[in-house]
């Protein structure tokens, strides 16, 4: 895993010798996720600058540097990512005439792009985020991953266009004027994300995911989605055929794994209680016959703590098995740093655990597989039936008031009146939020499911899920790989009808199916419990909780954002007051702007 940056240079308006120095800061900024190889490349015209810091995965020699230039010289690579059939394209390359010289997946992309162009990435079995630049026509092209795993930040002026894995990297562009923006303050309070494609400060953006982005050296640009996650009721697969369905499941997901663990370094996973993360241990330890590493977090005093579930199943699938208890000395530690350690700010509860068992998991590994995203593509998450129930049996409701419904009573920080009084400048954003994801609950006769399915596929994985896992697992050089996500998974996943998501009170019908298989049944049937800090965390540490927040709003009215809008810190403190969420979210984004290290 890796970290990439560069800068296009219109109109000849800065020097080599500039932008190079600025790459070399954006390198810096980004040390943490390649800490073992550190490049930059600079174009002879001068008009593209590409830098680029390496976490050594595959291919440890000196071959796998970048950024990397193609044997012709006409196109050059910064790449932050793993690409896990590049050996099966590399032969169909091969095929074709190409000669490779080095054993890395950064070579394989040059020479695929060389042969079909952008069209190569949807070949793609791999998280990346990654840019390409053709010397021959001048043109900068950008492209991430099908789901968000790897994050790709980008931000324009009138005379260069500059992006990065991470914000804080953008900010060494001295030109580039910040500030915080509206629109995405009543996001990030409604969200506790702020979503592709904007970002917490106003010039800055994210490139979504499944797109591919094109930026030639005469400032045009032009974008390209290569891939969304669509459920087509034609060609899912009924209730009656679940025991085929399950076949196809452990299938492809024992592919997945065997592909994700190429791997010239120490692999490990990820354990919680849960059914996704078990699942995949089990079929990795089951039915591939590997050894696995497995690694947990608990809650010190929190009686719904998944920990002493999770060494049972890893004695019972033969782990070796390792575990870390959060305790009040972790909460102190974590409230101190939390805002250096997020990239931008991240309101869900779950980065805690997440960055203390990365930390953890790194002392014996440098590559852990996860269980993300099993549950936005087969229906797992506690809030979907009570609202899916009531909203197909009330189709009255219009599918924008839908979208909001949904967010405020399932993923609630502020409500949307709280937002609106706070940011009324910005509320257009929210409105425009919930406008623009509508559409999946526009389809008559389809059950509400696969609407939120789709929705939280799209907005709450790569908003919130997948950034917390890529942040906090990369500020210790951890590389997280998420089998879900294969292209066979998501294809899967995609037919799969309600009837095999959910029967009852039951979800994840076919993975509990599966994982029948290999586990007893009290963990086949365990219910989910999330891996956020509990609320035990915060009535735990009430004094520290009320120190932190006095503290945000002392630090907040600081910024020239809120010190000109006093009102609007008003109206979120009011509301954060009552609500663990909202007042996560408010010391996070104070502890964020105290960590940026320029005004806001």
């Amino acid at each position: 895993m890796c970290g990439i940056a560069g800068y296009l240079n219109f109109r000849d308006k800065r020097s080599p010798e500039q932008i190079q120095a600025t790459i070399g800061r954006m390198n810096g900024a980004i040390a943490h996720r390649g800490p073992d190889d550190r490049g930059q490349w600079m174009d002879p015209e001068n008009v593209c600058h590409l830098g680029h810091t390496r976490l050594s995965v595959l291919d440890l020699s000196a071959a796998g540097h970048q950024p990397m230039l193609s044997r012709d010289e006409r196109y050059v690579i910064s790449f932050n990512g793993e690409i896990y059939n590049f050996r099966d394209l590399r032969r169909q390359l091969e095929k074709l005439g190409h000669v490779f010289h080095t054993g890395t997946d950064t070579e394989v992309l040059l020479a695929g792009f060389a042969q079909v162009g952008p069209q190569f990435f949807q070949y793609l079995d791999g998280m990346f985020a990654l840019a390409i630049y053709d010397r021959q026509i001048g043109c900068l092209t950008l492209a991430r991953d099908r789901a968000g795993e790897k994050p790709l930040y980008y931000a324009s002026g009138d005379h260069f266009f500059a992006f990065a894995s991470e914000l804080r990297s953008l900010l060494q562009v001295e030109e580039l004027p910040v500030a915080l923006s509206e629109e995405a303050l009543a996001l990030y309070f409604t969200l506790r994300y702020v979503p592709e494609p904007g970002s917490i400060l106003a010039p800055i953006r994210k490139l979504e995911p499944g797109m591919v982005m094109q930026v030639f050296r005469d400032g045009r640009v032009r974008h390209e989605r290569y891939y969304a996650f669509n459920i087509d009721q034609d060609q899912e697969v009924k209730p009656d055929r679940l025991g085929d369905y399950v076949e196809m499941v452990e299938a492809a997901l024992a592919q997945s794994l065997v592909n994700r663990l190429n791997s010239d370094v120490p692999l490990g996973m990820f354990l919680s209680s849960g059914v996704d993360s078990s699942l995949a241990c089990a079929v990795l330890a089951r039915k591939l016959g590997r050894q696995v590493k497995t690694f947990s977090v608990g809650f010190e005093g929190d009686p719904g703590s998944e920990h002493e579930a999770a060494r049972d199943i890893a004695k019972t699938l033969g782990s070796e098995h390792h575990e870390y208890i959060f305790t009040a000395a972790d909460f102190e530690r974590i409230c101190n740093e939390i805002g250096g350690l997020l990239d931008e700010p991240n309101g869900d509860r779950s980065c805690v655990p997440t960055y203390l068992l990365s930390e953890f998991t790194r002392r014996h590994v440098t590559v852990a597989i996860s269980g993300d995203a099993g549950d936005e593509l087969f229906g797992g998450y506690g809030r979907y039936p009570a609202f899916a129930t009531a909203y197909d049996q009330n189709k009255d409701l219009h599918p924008t008031a839908a979208v909001q419904t949904y967010i405020e009573r399932g993923l609630p920080v502020l409500a949307a009146d709280a937002v609106r009084a706070a940011f009324p400048q910005g509320y257009n954003a929210v409105q425009g939020f919930f406008h623009c994801y509508a559409p999946f609950f526009m389809h008559l006769g389809r059950p509400t499911l696969h609407a939120l399915r789709q929705l939280d596929f799209h907005t709450y994985l790569p908003g919130a899920v997948l950034a917390k896992v890529d942040r906090m697992s990369m500020q210790h050089a951890l590389e997280v790989r998420t089998p879900f996500l294969s292209p066979q998974m998501l294809d899967i996943a995609r037919k799969a009808s309600a009837g095999l998501c959910w029967a009852g009170q039951i979800q994840k019908i076919a993975l509990r199916q599966l994982l029948a298989r290999y586990l007893p049944q009290e963990h086949v049937m365990a219910p989910k419990k999330g891996f956020g800090m509990p609320p035990s965390v915060f009535l735990n540490n009430r004094e520290r909780v009320g120190q932190e927040l006095t503290a945000a709003y002392r630090r907040l009215s600081e910024t020239s954002f809120f010190s000109a809008r006093p009102n609007a810190l008003n109206s979120v403190f009011s509301a954060a007051g009552a609500n663990i969420n909202a007042a996560w979210a408010a010391i996070v984004l104070a502890k964020w702007v105290d960590s940026v290290g320029r005004p806001l």
